[in-house]
Formats: C-alpha cells, structure tokens, sequence
C-alpha cells in the first residue's frame, strides 16, 4: 500500500490542509505545535476509526481529543494505491 494524497478539512488544530506523497520519502518537519502527531492521528483514524469513543478522558477517546478547534464537524479524504488499484477513504 502506498499513500498518495491527503487533504484535512477539519481535524484537531488542522483545517484545509493538503499533503502530496507521491515522491518516494515524504518527511514532515514542521515546528513544534504544527500538528505532526495530529496529521499521523488523522491517518491513523481514517483506516482504523476512532479509539476509545466510550472513554470519558480527553486523552483516552480521541473523538473529543481530535475534535476540531475551528468548530464544525471532521472531514478529509485519504488517497492511496494498494495492488495497482486506487482508493479513496473519506
């Protein structure tokens, strides 16, 4: 599986943001507070859904952890290419 695309319309402190990682080594260096672990929580959260819904702790249901700063609702897609074939998560 390769990723090729993302793009975040609202996730955690991440709004209208787009990544390409089609090139062969995508690094994110970004400063502290930027949204690095959030970016990996999204991808994390497209394929697998969210962890602990039930849990009450800000830290432990990462639906309240991850909710969007800007207010609105979570939303983004997930491209990615797997045996050839393309998918599109959303």
């Amino acid at each position: 599986m390769k990723l090729l695309t993302c793009h975040i319309e609202n996730f955690g402190r991440l709004r209208d943001l787009d990544m390409d990682f089609r090139s062969s080594l995508h690094p994110v260096c970004e400063e502290n507070g930027w949204g690095k672990s959030t970016l990996a929580a999204f991808l994390l959260v497209m394929f697998y859904g969210f962890a602990n819904e039930k849990k009450r702790s800000l830290l432990e249901n990462e639906r309240k952890r991850y909710a969007p700063w800007q207010g609105g609702v979570y939303g983004g897609t997930v491209t990615y290419e797997k045996e050839g074939k393309l998918f599109r998560l959303e």
